[in-house]
């Protein structure tokens, strides 16, 4: 019986080696998979604090036109600007953020009140996530929530470059003929125009720190 066992043994190896060889690919291919999908999502997340970031400064900019950066607004900005990394960081804006919490909120609304120009247009721009979009056919190998979150995000992001061209249309026709009731009407849309990109831009920022807190490594 020993005997047979022995002989059988090479064969029971060779078997099991080429099972092995047929396994290998497939487990290769799981670790390689799991791997890039990391490398994936925290690419995305890293280019989406970048969004971030920016999105962040919009809704500071516009809230102080309309004079209505809060306590509880700079409480939540604060950490975003302080804890970004990226080649846009302003040490200085950090400082002034810092002191314009410092300051009781009536009075800064107060002073924002009092530099406030209606008449005096804002710059606005749309902008993209050039790696995102370049990976999006490989998005499917990454949670469904995961997905579901940053398309969400993108979707945002896409409503709110849709305003962009429409507020600059606006914006140049404040320098045409009009008469006075018409040009009151076109920047109060401007204005509306200008607060509606501003609570988009939160919308994102809010969106992103969700993101952050979910699936940051």
């Amino acid at each position: 019986m020993l005997d047979y066992v022995g002989e059988l043994e090479p064969l029971l190896m060779l078997v099991l080696g080429w099972a092995m060889g047929l396994l290998s690919p497939t487990i290769v291919e799981k670790i390689r998979r799991r791997y890039k999908q990391r490398d994936l999502m925290n690419a995305v997340v890293d280019e989406f604090l970048g969004l971030q970031y920016t999105m962040t400064m919009v809704a500071w900019i516009h809230r102080a036109r309309n004079a209505e950066v809060t306590d509880s607004f700079l409480d939540s900005i604060i950490p975003i600007i302080e804890q970004y990394k990226g080649p846009d960081r302003n040490e200085e804006m950090i400082t002034a953020m810092k002191r314009s919490r410092e300051r009781p909120e009536q009075d800064r609304i107060a002073h924002h009140k009092v530099m406030r120009k209606p008449e005096s247009g804002l710059s606005v721009k749309q902008y993209a996530l050039p790696l995102f979009v370049s990976q999006m056919a490989d998005l499917s190998m990454c949670p469904i929530d995961f997905q579901r979150a940053v398309l969400n995000i993108r979707y945002h992001l896409d409503l709110y470059n849709q305003s962009i061209p429409l507020l600059q249309s606006l914006f140049d026709k404040t320098f045409a003929s009009l008469t006075e009731e018409n040009l009151a009407i076109i920047r109060a849309n401007i204005e509306q125009g200008y607060k509606d990109v501003g609570q988009r831009a939160e919308i994102i920022k809010n969106a992103i720190s969700e993101l952050r807190m979910r699936f940051s490594t």
